[in-house]
């Protein structure tokens, strides 16, 4: 498997996988570094660690041909596994149910808007409107264990007017994460002319207003801290 990084800290071991089948113009993970890890390596490394909840992120851990024996073992070691997907193959989601704890799914913007689909994507058309189709079907799948919908806030697609067009697509999530873009300089590159975190907190709590009314609780992600509305 290729690895990013394997890391163990703050009560979470997380695995950061490489390579992705999308081409996010402000993604950093696509251009980072990987070293081969097999799936032994990764199960010693977790089987030595306290630890019990295992995050596998990173770029798209699903194009990972060792993913579900990589889930199978962490899970037969007693590991409690979260698997963030960008939801482009809801096949090995199913798969994956039975030995995972819940997953994290991605919506970059309304997925009727196919043209901000493309642009934040780097897709054609027609692969975009697919990745719609599939991630879709990942969140039915998805929601038959602990899910949280994480959206990156880029307020040219994520914004008071676009956001309740998205409230349909999280019926039954467990929980919504707001990403205040580029409020992480490890996690985003520049992008439209954003070089700072961006919106202000105060617009984003006001994002969390309207989709807290719709999921039972919204995380709160940014250069002001953390915080947590419940409904």
């Amino acid at each position: 498997m290729r690895l990013i990084d394997l890391s163990d800290a703050m009560g979470q071991i997380r695995v950061e996988f490489a390579g992705c089948n999308m081409k996010c113009p402000y993604c950093v993970h696509i251009h980072q570094p990987f070293k081969e890890w097999s799936v032994e390596d990764v199960v010693k490394f977790a089987k030595q660690s306290t630890t019990r909840n295992v995050y596998l992120g990173g770029a798209e851990p699903t194009l990972q041909k060792d993913l579900l024996p990589l889930i199978g073992a962490l899970d037969g070691i007693g590991k409690k596994v979260i698997l963030k997907s960008n939801g482009m193959k809801p096949d090995v989601l199913e798969s994956a149910l039975p030995f995972v704890e819940g997953f994290v799914l991605e919506i970059k913007a309304p997925l009727e808007d196919i043209q901000a689909i493309m642009v934040l994507t780097g897709m054609s058309e027609e692969r975009s409107k697919k990745y719609v189709e599939l991630l879709r079907r990942s969140i039915g799948i998805a929601r038959q264990k602990w899910l949280r919908i994480w959206i990156r806030v880029i307020p040219e697609f994520i914004n008071l007017k676009t956001v309740p067009t998205i409230l349909s697509e999280l019926e039954g999530v467990s929980e919504v994460m707001l990403y205040q873009f580029m409020s992480n300089p490890e996690f985003d590159l520049p992008f439209m002319g954003h070089e700072g975190p961006t919106p202000s907190w105060a617009e984003l709590k006001k994002l969390g207003g309207i989709i807290v009314e719709k999921v039972p609780q919204v995380r709160i992600v940014g250069d002001a801290g953390k915080t947590v509305m419940k409904k």
